[in-house]
């Protein structure tokens, strides 16, 4: 009976946590969501200048070894990757959440780079990642945080 009961609270207790999650979601989200979806398919299309044209002026990263802030600093230190034809970034949200007032939110998903050599498109990296995103005054959304950690490399 005692075994019965504590797979009946667990059972519970994931039901009443799914149901917090959902009854987190608004429609206010939405928008969020699909401006990191509309980042990532822009980022793919048009590298750099995809990337620069959804984040802010005081824009900010934390990446390894120092942080970039500003949207020129970061486009002076990503050209590198984000204007190289051969690799791709591509990135889809898990999650997203926009604060009461309607004005900062965050998304957080997973992302993956490729790069094409004579053998065709190949993982070159992936890992997850944290975008906080501010609105601006006309109701669209910019990007003034952007942090993510690498997935750690596979055993062979």
């Amino acid at each position: 009976m005692k075994k019965a009961h504590r797979i009946g609270v667990v059972m519970l207790l994931l039901g009443l946590s799914a149901l917090a999650v959902r009854s987190g979601e608004t429609d206010a989200k939405l928008p969020i969501w699909k401006a990191d979806e509309e980042f990532s398919r822009v980022t793919g299309e048009k590298g750099l200048v995809g990337f620069l044209s959804f984040i802010a002026e005081d824009f900010q990263t934390v990446r390894a070894n120092s942080p970039l802030t500003g949207k020129k600093e970061f486009g002076e230190g990503w050209s590198k990757l984000l204007s190289d034809p051969a690799a791709k970034i591509s990135w889809k949200p898990l999650l997203a959440q926009v604060s009461k007032s309607d004005d900062l939110g965050y998304t957080v998903g997973a992302y993956e780079v490729t790069r094409k050599d004579e053998k065709g498109a190949r993982p070159a990296g992936s890992g997850k990642y944290v975008t906080i995103w501010r609105k601006q005054k006309g109701g669209s959304w910019k990007v003034v945080l952007d942090t993510g950690v690498q997935d750690t490399a596979p055993k062979p």
